[in-house]
């Protein structure tokens, strides 16, 4: 039988969530059915290549400088579908979207596109673009009620799909044995870690959450804070860091295998302004770390408040000191129960396996509808 190719457009292979996924999915995915293929755009950004291209994908970068020289892309990207008889374009966030559904008007190959964010909180250039070529395209696929909601609040696409992101809950467990990282054990001592994962971009706020360490140490409370990552967002950090002189707050930086990281949170901070569906939560809550977060987005769809987590009542620090006090440090028993539900929520209903079967159940569905 012959396998259906898919080809993935993303705009960059770096270590954002959206970009790790594809690997991950790419290990799970049915390669006796199924044909892998991956465009991107940024050269500098292409950490996730060895790790696609090891699980079978084939990678190809068309380079471009900016969101305009990736539009120009669309004619070479058409020809390399018509060369390696691509049967599906799957896009992945809104400059590769727009790009992907140029090419599938050019080609008539049905172009999906997964929605990873809340579309009211894109650039208005971005939103622009994407309006006049969502009509261009088979169907999306939200991984969050909330980016679902917003496009049907625009009337822009009928055929939206609820796809929620997963993680590999085996992997993602604090029963494997993850790389020791002496330097961080030596800084935390015996303190509750307060962490995260992220690219360090403004929207995720991390400027709060440098505010809720300076809070803890003036209050002297056992809490340590466990950034790992990198972004744009980086120097302002260390400036606040510094300002504060800021003896709790270990910046890891960007990290081949976060997990190792992970594996020493009891929190998993999110002070973001928007999210869409942070993988990095859901890999914490799948290593039974608390999540701690802000009522955006896709997470209230995962965590539940008391329940498996915390939503937080606002964005100020001082409130969110207060919270992390109360469940961290004075509800150790109902702490326990949060770990455990958090993991539980992500094997019942956020696995990759999970993901990947609709994932595949999709590709055939439009292939079946096309003919």
């Amino acid at each position: 039988m012959e396998k259906i190719k898919v080809l993935h457009i993303i705009k960059s292979l770096g270590r954002g969530g959206a970009e790790m996924l594809l690997p991950e999915t790419l290990k799970i995915h049915d390669q006796s059915k199924f044909e892998f293929y991956y465009i991107y755009f940024l050269p500098w950004k292409k950490q996730m290549v060895p790790a696609i291209e090891n699980a079978g994908g084939k990678v190809t970068c068309f380079s471009a400088k900016n969101n305009l020289t990736l539009l120009m892309q669309s004619s070479k990207i058409a020809a390399y579908c018509k060369e390696n008889q691509i049967k599906i374009i799957h896009a992945h966030l809104p400059w590769a979207g727009i790009v992907a559904r140029m090419v599938g008007k050019q080609t008539k190959i049905p172009v999906l596109y997964t929605e990873h964010n809340n579309f009211d909180k894109y650039h208005f250039l971005t939103r622009i673009l994407s309006a006049v070529t969502y009509k261009f395209q088979t169907k999306v696929l939200a991984v969050s009620e909330d980016a679902k909601n917003a496009l049907e609040r625009r009337n822009l696409f009928h055929d939206i799909v609820y796809v929620p992101n997963g993680v590999n809950t085996t992997y993602f467990s604090k029963e494997n044995n993850f790389a020791k990282q002496e330097e961080v054990e030596m800084f935390i001592g015996a303190d509750k870690v307060i962490g995260t994962v992220a690219v360090f971009r403004k929207q995720k706020r991390l400027d709060v959450f440098i505010e809720v360490a300076h809070l803890a140490q003036q209050k002297q409370l056992p809490f340590k804070f466990l950034m790992v990552g990198d972004g744009t967002e980086m120097p302002f950090m260390k400036a606040l860091i510094e300002k504060y002189q800021l003896k709790n707050v270990f910046l890891a930086g960007i990290q081949e295998t976060p997990a190792d990281y992970m594996n020493y949170m009891d929190v998993f901070l999110i002070t973001s302004d928007f999210e869409g569906l942070p993988v990095a939560l859901l890999e914490s809550m799948s290593m039974g770390i608390v999540p701690v977060c802000t009522n955006v987005g896709g997470i209230p769809n995962v965590v539940k408040d008391n329940q498996n987590g915390v939503l937080l009542r606002s964005q100020e620090p001082v409130e969110i000191l207060s919270q992390l006090e109360d469940k961290v440090l004075g509800e150790i028993t109902n702490f326990e129960k949060l770990k455990q539900e958090a993991r539980k929520t992500i094997i019942d209903g956020y696995s990759i396996q999970r993901m990947v079967n609709q994932l595949e159940s999709i590709y055939n569905e439009v292939l079946h509808e096309g003919k």
